[in-house]
Parts: C-alpha cells; sequence; structure tokens
C-alpha cells in the first residue's frame, strides 16, 4: 500500500513538472470522456423518455385488458363484480376500468364536444398521467353528484382556465345539462386535442349518459410482463365460465419487447469507442515525446538502484492519474449538461414524465475509459523507459 501512494504522489509531481507539456493531451482526453459520459447519458435519459411516452399512450408493460364482448345478458354493475371477485382471485391489486364517454363542454367559444374518460384512481400510476396543477382522481370522487374531473392543457385553455377545485363548469348532453368541477390539470400527452377524465363511480352522472355508454368499458390489470400469457389465459378461463357475458383478454405486452432501443444503444457504444480511441492516440502520442525528454531523468534514477519495474510503474502511473484526473472532470461536465434545464426541457418535450437520475452507468463507463485511455497510452512509453541504458542516458 505504501509503494502504491508512493508512487501515486510521484506520478502527481511529476504531472505538475511536465504540466503544460500535457496539458493539451488532457483536455483531449477530458473531452473525450466528457462526450462519450454525455453521449451514453443522453441517450438512456432519450430512452426513457421515448419509452415513458409510449407507456403514457398503451401503459406499462404489461397491461391485461378485460372487454366484455356481449353486455345484453347483464348490467354493467354485474360485469363490474364479475371481473373485480376474478381479479381478487388472482390477487391483482393495480386495476383500473376505462369507459370513453360523449360528453359537451362549455367553452369560451360555445360548447365543445369531446370524450371523456372514465377510471379509477389507479390508472395515473398505469399509464404515468402526472397532473401540471391540481390533483389526480381519489377514491373519494367517486360518488360525487358534481363529478370532479382532470382535464389537459389544451381543453383547459380552451375553458378560461377556471379555478381548480372551486369553480363549476357547465357539461351537456343531448337535452340534459349539469355541472362538473375541475380538480386537475394534464399534459397533452395524445396531442394538441381537448380531453379529459371522470371517475367510473360517477360517470353516471354526467348528463345524456346511460346504461348503454358503458357497453364497450373495459377492465385494465397491472401485472408483471413475465407472467402476461399465464394471467392472460386464467383471465379467460376463469371469466368464460361467469353468467355475465363473453369476455376477450389481450395485453399490450410481447416477448422481446422490452428492449426496444436496442439498436439506439448499440450505435451509441460505437460512437463512445471512436471517441476513446482519438482521445487514446492524442495522449500517446504525447506520452511518447515526453519520455524522450526524460532519458536522462530516467538514467539517474536507475543509476541509483531503481528497478525497472519501478521506472515502468512510475510512468505508467503519470499517465493513468493524469487521465483519472481528466476523467472525472469530463464526467462533472457531462452531468452538468445532461441535467441541465435546457436539456431536461427537451426530454420533457418528448414524453419524459418521471425524471430518471443520471446513468450510474454512463458515469462508471466514463471512469473506466478515462482509467483505460492512461493504462493504453501508458504501456508503451513505460516500456520504452525501461530499456533505456544507463551509461546512454546519463551521456545524453
Amino acid at each position: 500500500m505504501t509503494a502504491l501512494i508512493a508512487s501515486l504522489v510521484e506520478a502527481y509531481g511529476e504531472l505538475r513538472v511536465n504540466g503544460l507539456r500535457i496539458l493539451l493531451a488532457l483536455l483531449g482526453v477530458a473531452f473525450s470522456v466528457f462526450t462519450l459520459t454525455a453521449t451514453l447519458g443522453a441517450g438512456g435519459m432519450l430512452g426513457a423518455a421515448i419509452q415513458q411516452s409510449n407507456e403514457a399512450s398503451n401503459g406499462r408493460p404489461a397491461i391485461v385488458t378485460v372487454q366484455a364482448s356481449d353486455t345484453t345478458s347483464s348490467t354493467r354493475a354485474e360485469r363490474d363484480a364479475a371481473v373485480a371477485e376474478t381479479f381478487d382471485v388472482m390477487g391483482i391489486e393495480q386495476r383500473s376500468r376505462r369507459a370513453s364517454l360523449p360528453i359537451g363542454i362549455q367553452t369560451l367559444q360555445g360548447v365543445m364536444s369531446m370524450q371523456i374518460t372514465a377510471v379509477d384512481p389507479a390508472y395515473a400510476e398505469m399509464y404515468r398521467v402526472r397532473p401540471d396543477a391540481g390533483r389526480w382522481l381519489a377514491d373519494s370522487d367517486q360518488d360525487r353528484l358534481a363529478p370532479a374531473i382532470v382535464v389537459n392543457q389544451t381543453a383547459y385553455a380552451t375553458m378560461g382556465r377556471p379555478d381548480l377545485g372551486s369553480e363549476a363548469v357547465d357539461l351537456y348532453g343531448g337535452e340534459a345539462h349539469s355541472t362538473a368541477i375541475v380538480i386537475g390539470v394534464v399534459p397533452d400527452s395524445q396531442g394538441p386535442y381537448p380531453m379529459a377524465y371522470t371517475a367510473v363511480g360517477s360517470a353516471a352522472e354526467l348528463p345524456g349518459i346511460d346504461e348503454s355508454a358503458f357497453s364497450s368499458q373495459e377492465y385494465l390489470a397491472w401485472i408483471p410482463p413475465e407472467m402476461t400469457e399465464q394471467i392472460s389465459n386464467a383471465l379467460t378461463t376463469r371469466l368464460s365460465s361467469t353468467p355475465t357475458g363473453t369476455y376477450n383478454v389481450y395485453s399490450n405486452y410481447w416477448p422481446g419487447s422490452d428492449d426496444p432501443f436496442r439498436i439506439l444503444s448499440t450505435a451509441l457504444i460505437a460512437i463512445a469507442a471512436v471517441i476513446l480511441i482519438l482521445g487514446a492516440m492524442g495522449l500517446l502520442n504525447i506520452a511518447l515525446v515526453t519520455v524522450r525528454y526524460r532519458v536522462r531523468e530516467i538514467g539517474i534514477r536507475r543509476s541509483y538502484g531503481a528497478t525497472g519495474g519501478r521506472i515502468f510503474f512510475g510512468v505508467l502511473m503519470e499517465s493513468v492519474v493524469a487521465t483519472v484526473i481528466a476523467g472525472i472532470v469530463g464526467v462533472l461536465g457531462a452531468v452538468a449538461l445532461v441535467r441541465s434545464p435546457m436539456v431536461l426541457d427537451y426530454f420533457k418535450g418528448v414524453g419524459l414524465v418521471d425524471l430518471p437520475p443520471f446513468p450510474a452507468s454512463a458515469v462508471i463507463t466514463g471512469l473506466v475509459a478515462a482509467t483505460a485511455v492512461g493504462i493504453l497510452a501508458g504501456a508503451l512509453p513505460a516500456l520504452i523507459a525501461t530499456r533505456i541504458k544507463v551509461i546512454d542516458a546519463i551521456r545524453s
């Protein structure tokens, strides 16, 4: 341990002496590590943004959907009870109902027709719905006479931005009329089209909505992806024996679809490898020149008893210490860039809902790459230094 610490201190001292000589090479290494780390980090966050955008549209893996194809022989309450009992028996806790219902809503330009989606509170987690303002639906919103609704940004602006949680808005359905309370605002995840959500339990209070409007209601279950086929088959079997109708079961998950960004990852790794090689070549050239200028110094050290191994390790550690310092600078710069507000706003624009941490793998890769560059660029000069003859070195 003492020898290692002594070598590190000696390497750092040599770097201070030859600082100007290797400064440009270290800047090149720092920039290479910065580019490598930023590319991998931004690529990882971009992949997360694309995946989250896809999950906002299609649901997290895996969402199993149950839909009744024959609703004439039962009521909605009976179908709800049958599916809920089946979910309970199978231990499925993350679940939601979903029904798209037509509604007319009062806006600044008059009454506008749009679809309002009736869901349960768990729907937000299953489809990555995060309010920008206000709150999402809660269990307490299920039986309200004045339904609570959550609208997207486009609908909210069209309605004149009513006060959340207090100001009533007018709803219309045919000749019927009622009011609702806007409690939250969500992003325009499906595009700049007005849309809204309400609780399934209070959806019957919407004007113009009757039993037939729920004929296409779906039942959603969020399950582990690896159990998709097993649970789908079990649901089909269990629901086939219920007297409430015929049910179709399908999912949004296909085996092998859990890594849709493999091509992107491969391309980023290839780019990073090229950047790494260029950085190593630049440092190697500077290191070779530096050893030629230090021939006399190395010869004197050999004459005082320094072994070939000590000379090799000392020269090698100079390169490693230099590149590790440059790598730390490059990694810190990459983290600062990728986490900057401008870059994060871009990721949010392409669908990032839950902000992930900077990928630790990118940081580790950057530091390992910097160390590897130091070893590769320092090995050849260190080998040349051990072959310098003492007499020739002193005479030079």
